[in-house]
């Protein structure tokens, strides 16, 4: 089976943090070929108030608000999220989303407002754009023009609640001041079907379900065998495919669609228990990759093949790859981005995949 079209979005952060380069494009793209001709594209990235007046010839939405201030640690570069829409790819970064033709790979337009920071996963659709604040456990639809629509916030209750306060931030501009999750849920990968927003939670490992109707929400938890840091998680053919940034990939179906777990002896009274999803774990160490991977994050699944990337976290060989592999652990391919091949390494901290999009 060939190879498909296959764009990765990637970050990359600085030893020096006060490092400040708006006017130099930087790698963000990675596309490989079906011909095995790889790619790397680069692209500007404001991150400062002062550095969006650079990029006004191609900006949308509303611009940095009076009170917003530079930042005390500077946000990473790069891209997160990705998704494709009409002929265009959208992509997340710290605080903007950017669309570029889906053929040249070229920047159209930057889309941003003041709701926009640490962007992870986003949806697209005829409606807008659909994407997280996840600092404060809120999801927010925005227009192509980058206008918010409305904005819901998810507490640690459950309870949704609109609070119009949050617009009064520019919380494009904030740090985030630690390591490790953010907000109470630390929403993750956004994916719309019909009236419900799924989203992946990392602290609870498991979706938030939020009913854009009857603006409520509730959880659909997983059986696992194992402690697990979810981070992306998408549906595929009736089942669900998750990345554990732990180095394992988490399939799971229906309870009562599944025998993965359940002995031919008590199968019948099974049924009986509370379950919602049950899962089947790949741990990454125990395939022919042979070791832990530092990172696992991004996933999607492409004729019946997982990809997802691994490695390149803080400290480690500047590097990460990405794997292909099938729903019982085979290993077809491990293709590897240096940051050397592409940029001066000197200086680089880190250097991770993030979004994975077939085109």
């Amino acid at each position: 089976m060939s190879q498909p079209n296959i764009i990765v979005s990637f970050l990359h952060g600085y030893e020096d943090l006060k490092l400040n380069i708006p006017g130099e494009q930087r790698p963000a793209l990675w596309k490989l070929d079906n011909d095995n001709e790889n790619k790397v594209f680069s692209y500007y990235f404001p991150r400062n108030p002062q550095d969006f007046k650079q990029v006004m010839n191609v900006f949308e939405g509303v611009k940095p608000l009076s009170n917003a201030k530079d930042f005390k640690k500077l946000p990473r570069f790069g891209f997160t999220g990705l998704q494709k829409f009409n002929n265009n790819i959208y992509a997340g970064s710290w605080n903007s989303i950017y669309e570029i033709d889906d053929k040249t790979y070229s920047l159209k337009t930057i889309i941003s407002n003041q709701l926009m920071h640490n962007i992870h996963g986003l949806h697209v659709d005829e409606n807008g754009i659909i994407y997280s604040l996840s600092s404060k456990d809120t999801v927010v639809h925005c227009d192509f023009n980058g206008n918010i629509i409305n904005h819901l916030s998810i507490g640690n209750d459950l309870n949704v609640r609109h609070l119009p306060e949050l617009e009064k931030i520019d919380w494009r501009f904030l740090s985030k001041m630690h390591q490790g999750s953010s907000g109470y849920w630390h929403i993750n990968h956004v994916q719309r079907f019909g009236n419900e927003i799924y989203l992946t939670s990392r602290t609870t490992s498991c979706f938030i379900v939020l009913n854009l109707i009857t603006q409520k929400a509730y959880l659909r938890t997983m059986n696992f065998f194992t402690p697990n840091l979810i981070h992306d998680g998408l549906s595929y053919k009736s089942n669900y495919y998750f990345t554990s940034i732990d180095g394992k990939i988490i399939i799971a179906k229906e309870a009562g669609d599944s025998t993965w777990d359940v002995q031919k002896e008590i199968a019948n009274e099974i049924f009986l228990f509370n379950r919602d999803l049950v899962t089947k774990v790949i741990r990454l160490e125990e395939t022919s990759l042979g070791r832990k991977p530092n990172w696992c994050r991004g996933i999607a699944c492409i004729n019946d093949r997982i990809y997802v990337t691994i490695d390149g976290r803080y400290d480690t060989d500047l590097s990460f790859g990405l794997l292909e592999l099938d729903i019982n652990g085979t290993i077809y391919s491990n293709q590897r981005l240096k940051w050397s091949e592409i940029a001066d390494e000197s200086k680089i901290r880190y250097v991770t995949g993030f979004g994975i999009l077939d085109v």
